[in-house]
């Protein structure tokens, strides 16, 4: 055993090494051992697949491969069945070996050579996984539509292959309720998730903003909970049918895709609560959600008849989806309507709960046991940690990585899926290629015997900014690091050989449709002010090689045909700086913009009473006075956050300055709990000490809007002369109680300080 175990180890540090020199072979997710041989075999139309086996599954994978053979090539290759000729010539051979080096359900072992071709497994899974290997070794026209040049052979390098992978739940999140995704997108969606060998498709079909299965029990869910009414007076919605979920699970399982229906308890229930107002805690109507965000109006736990309807819904879900898991959402359900509840106050009472959070745990666990009856186990995102675990239940981390510690050394299953590397809607900025490529599933601080309990990962796709059409640029290519994190050996991972496949995957995706987007972030700005010029030096800097870039300064948006940036910008006046990058035929392109304002303040020195939030930093102690504005997006790196105190800075002009403008921007976004402050003051003072007022702006910009807004609070004044400059803000307390979050710290966020 010893002996066999040396040489699989020094296989597979041989197997890396062949890897990383070899430039033909450009599999993703990569092997766990691969050694490529001299010479070819050569596909043609006289192939035949042999299939060794009995297992239907076997004979599945070998029509799955013959569809793509044909319709990549027009050739339609001959399938053979339990055949007793061994080592025919130009035959692809599909064994069922229970000697299987792979020793995996999921493992195969490929052999290439120039006579023919043997993919061994244990299982039909590990078939079809070896034939994705061998699909991704043919030339990229194989995923075309049959229009190729004549030159295209159709060759696969001669290879050894011994494959399995990492873990065994290897997963993607689709968020069909903040958009809709048509029931042929997400099966193309299943194509992809096969073709780089994922096997979880979490399908989140309940919302606020919309609930998206047919139930034919409570047919309103779908009538009314389905649709929801936009800003602009339009109707947006739709919804599954359960013969749509029936067609969606059983093309899933001929791919070896298990299908997780997530149904959200007991928060983000307002689509549902919308149809069946008497299930929340109020009973009074309310509308679907067009707003993004987490909500207050949650299922009613102190109500029995709560659970039955639950009940009643899970099991029509679990009669159309035979996986063993049903994920019950479980996370950012707020507490304000239990607290403000006679019935959930009285349940508690009842049950002797201590406070909501044991109220959540006893509504998790009472959800868990009735699925248990019916042979499901549940999943929960990781605040169902709250109260107390469920006996059985498992958890998907995603407030990084303490939820999945937590489960598993308590001796719980756990999913792992942080926003800091899997959230696949996060912008190139805050998680690109490389970054998900360095996620490892299993976090420091697991006992190593509890290592088990880690099933593996997903990478997750919310969409509330992310239409159907922009999916694939969200997706892809990072979907191809995560593939490949949680498939391949954690040992001898390297990024530069990762990308070099990534590279020679672009061809395929090209003719699999997939429009995919940049590895990071395609144009950043890198902005110095001159203090000689008085002006800012603006680099503008491509994540990628090979990338042009075009930009404007005159408030218009970049075309093709607008300036090429090639050097340093010197701009020596206020203007939105606007770059894109236009890939092949685009005529249209994401703008990358940034807001420069030239005037008197900037770079003088100031000191804050108060810090800012380290989440929330900006550029650092300098960012309010850099000449740089902030965009809608507080995350853009440009915006200071405060959530504990108010905001007090004391900026020093170094010298007596006519002062005639100051203002200071401040961001509101509700839903984030962020809002404009409710006064801003300024003050002067010619020795740093004694300060008088000069002006004092209350807010009059309304609170209770959803979207997202900017407000500068300014004042202009005609003889004013100072040294230095004292801005207060006073920020929102808490939210109020008309807000979803009510009671909860409210935040202040403000960019930059303007003098003139």
């Amino acid at each position: 055993m010893k002996i066999r175990l040396l040489l699989f180890l020094s296989l597979s540090i041989f197997s890396l090494m062949s890897f990383a020199q070899d430039s033909i072979i450009s599999i993703i997710p990569q092997p766990e051992f691969i050694k490529v041989n001299s010479g070819k075999f050569i596909l043609n139309s006289k192939t035949k697949i042999c299939v060794n086996s009995k297992d239907k599954g076997f004979l599945e994978a070998a029509e799955f491969f013959k569809s793509i053979v044909k319709k990549g090539t027009l050739m339609n290759l001959q399938i053979v069945e339990n055949s007793k000729i061994r080592n025919e010539p130009n035959t692809i051979y599909l064994n069922n070996n229970n000697q299987s080096a792979a020793m995996s359900d999921e493992g195969y072992v490929l052999n290439v050579n120039q006579k023919n071709i043997e993919i061994s497994s244990i299982t039909s899974t590990g078939i079809f996984y070896g034939l994705q290997s061998l699909r991704q070794m043919l030339p990229p026209e194989i995923e075309g539509n049959g229009n190729f040049d004549e030159s295209v052979i159709w060759e696969i390098p001669c290879t050894q292959i011994i494959d399995k992978p990492r873990f065994g739940w290897r997963g993607m999140l689709l968020d069909c309720c903040r958009h809709f995704m048509d029931k042929d997108f997400v099966l193309r969606y299943l194509d992809l998730l096969a073709y780089y060998k994922m096997n979880r498709f979490h399908w989140h079909l309940t919302e606020d903003q919309g609930w998206r299965i047919e139930i034919k029990k409570y047919p309103k869910l779908t009538e009314i909970g389905a649709w929801r009414k936009e800003e602009d007076g339009s109707t947006y919605g739709g919804f599954y049918t359960q013969a749509d979920i029936k067609e969606v699970v059983a093309y899933a399982e001929k791919l070896h895709i298990t299908v997780i229906p997530e149904i959200e308890m007991p928060g983000h229930a307002v689509a549902a609560l919308a149809a069946y107002p008497h299930f929340s805690c109020t009973q009074q109507p309310i509308t679907v959600e067009n707003n993004w965000g987490v909500f207050k109006d949650i299922y009613c736990a102190g109500n029995d008849s709560t659970f039955k309807f639950i009940e009643d819904v899970l099991t029509e879900v679990i009669s159309l989806f035979p996986g063993p898991y049903i994920h019950i959402g479980g996370d950012e359900a707020p507490k304000y309507r239990w607290e403000n509840c006679l019935k959930c106050q009285n349940r508690m009472k009842v049950e002797g709960l201590k406070n909501e959070g044991e109220l959540q745990s006893y509504f998790v666990t009472r959800i868990e046991k009735f699925l248990s009856t019916k042979n499901k186990k549940l999943i929960g995102w990781d605040e169902i940690l709250e109260g107390g675990l469920a006996p059985n239940a498992t958890v998907q981390s995603w407030q990084g990585v303490n939820g999945a510690i937590s489960a598993v050394n308590s001796g719980h299953d756990a999913i792992v899926s942080p926003t800091s590397h899997a959230y696949f809607d996060y912008p190139l900025k805050s998680i690109d290629l490389k970054k998900v490529y360095k996620f490892d599933p299993v976090p420091d601080g697991i006992l190593k015997e509890n290592v088990h309990h880690i099933l593996g990962g997903e990478c997750n796709m919310w969409t509330e900014h992310a239409p159907q059409e922009k999916i694939d640029s969200k997706m892809f290519p990072r979907i191809l690091a995560m593939s490949e994190v949680l498939w391949s050996p954690l040992e001898g991972k390297d990024y530069y050989a990762f990308n070099k496949r990534v590279q020679k995957n672009y061809s395929k995706l090209d003719y699999l449709g997939v429009k995919y987007g940049f590895e990071t972030q395609p144009i950043s700005f890198d902005v110095k002010f001159d203090e000689v010029e008085k002006a800012f030096k603006v680099a503008l800097i491509s994540g990628q090689k090979g990338l042009k870039m075009n930009y404007t300064t005159d408030g218009y948006k970049p075309t093709k045909s607008s300036t090429n940036y090639e050097n340093t910008l010197v701009i020596n006046h206020s203007c939105e700086l606007q770059a894109s990058i236009f890939q092949g035929s685009q005529t249209e392109a994401e703008v990358f913009s940034r807001q420069l304002v030239l005037h008197k303040g900037i770079n003088k020195k100031y000191k804050l009473t108060f810090h800012y939030h380290q989440n929330y930093s900006a550029t650092g102690d300098n960012s309010l006075l850099d000449g740089q504005k902030g965009s809608t997006d507080f995350h853009d790196g440009l915006w200071q956050g405060f959530q504990k105190n108010d905001f007090e800075a004391v900026i020093d002009m170094g010298e007596i300055t006519k002062i005639t403008k100051i203002s200071a921007s401040f961001l509101q976004s509700m839903p984030s709990w962020i809002f404009f402050p409710e006064d801003v003051e300024y003050l002067v003072s010619d020795d740093g000490i004694n300060f008088k007022t000069v002006a004092a702006i209350k807010n009059d910009a309304l609170q209770n809007l959803q979207e997202t807004k900017l407000k500068e609070f300014d004042s202009n004044f005609e003889n004013l002369q100072t040294r230095y400059i004292k801005v207060k803000a006073k920020k929102v307390g808490v939210c109020p109680d008309w807000h979803e979050a009510a009671g909860s710290e409210a935040w202040l966020f403000i960019d930059e300080i303007v003098i003139d």
